[in-house]
């Protein structure tokens, strides 16, 4: 058989094991549940083995899906730590870290940790992505990333996790908007108005929806874009009310607007997050690194400035 397609199945395996079913499995995989069933049955097929079994409403391993599945595991974490050997011989660099940070966040990181890591640590390689936080939580529990550094609800997850509160979420408006005759808005005040939205990936559209939700009232934009600089030209341009926090409003250098905290408790009590896997042990640059992350944002809350 083909090793690769083995490979697939195997992973599949792994998977409904480590979610405790053929659906939830297919959930996280974003596929067909029928596609992961029919991989498994002729994984057992080829081997003449059962590999699940029924319990209740739950799908569970067999002692010989158990082996399979754990070796799965293993092999994959010997291949990720053969990636991260290899990455530091390809930079000839003293190791590599991977770090994912959540949308918006970036500008703050690169002036503040990032510069502090890198006097420390001149020759580690750092690679930086963004994405949604979805996807990152399972990459923190793949090994895929060392840390990741988020803004926004999330929900409780096997990762180690500190958090930092960091708002209070505003209203971003020019300065000659009525809503500046506000010292803090309320979200039925909101829907008054023409509204710019993020997409999903940012922590603070996540919040945003959350409070309409919770007030009752429907969340309906004018406006949808993917980057915070683009949200500022549009409240810049006198054609909506964008949201984010004073801090990221002056990171973008947004002088002629106004932040304007909005009056609800989600906005008051937001939260940035740093994870990590509880199961993995970072190496010393990246350790120094998360350390430098939670120390600064520590240092910001306790100070008012996060």
């Amino acid at each position: 058989m083909d090793n690769e397609l083995q490979e697939k199945r195997l992973g599949y395996l792994h998977e409904v094991g480590l979610h405790g079913g053929i659906r939830k499995a297919a959930d996280v995989l974003n596929v067909n549940p029928s596609v992961i069933s029919r991989q498994v049955a002729l994984l057992e097929r080829s081997l003449h083995l059962p590999l699940l079994e029924r319990r209740g409403r739950n799908v569970v391993l067999t002692e010989a899906g158990k082996l399979l599945s754990d070796h799965y595991a293993e092999t994959q974490e010997r291949r990720e730590l053969l990636s991260r050997h290899l990455n530091d011989l390809r930079y000839m660099k003293g190791g590599t870290v991977n770090l994912r940070i959540g949308p918006g966040m970036v500008a703050n990181f690169v002036a503040n940790e990032l510069r502090e890591f890198s006097k420390v640590y001149p020759d580690v390689f750092v690679d930086i992505s963004s994405g949604d936080m979805s996807a990152t939580l399972m990459m923190l529990v793949r090994g895929e990333v060392d840390m990741a550094l988020s803004f926004g609800p999330i929900e409780n997850v096997s990762l180690q996790r500190r958090s930092f509160t960091r708002g209070p979420i505003c209203a971003i408006v020019p300065n000659d908007h009525p809503l500046n005759d506000f010292t803090s808005i309320p979200i039925k005040a909101l829907a008054q108005h023409r509204l710019i939205a993020l997409t999903n990936s940012y922590g603070i559209q996540r919040y945003i929806n959350k409070m309409f939700e919770s007030e009752n009232v429907v969340f309906t934009p004018a406006y949808r874009c993917n980057q915070q600089s683009v949200a500022i030209a549009l409240c810049q341009a006198g054609l909506g009310v964008g949201f984010m926090t004073a801090q990221a409003l002056g990171q973008q250098g947004g002088n002629s607007l106004s932040a304007i905290p909005l009056d609800h408790p989600i906005a008051r009590g937001s939260q940035c997050h740093i994870l990590r896997s509880s199961d993995r042990r970072l190496h010393p640059a990246a350790e120094h690194l998360w350390w430098l992350l939670v120390n600064n944002l520590e240092r910001a809350q306790n100070e008012g400035a996060v």
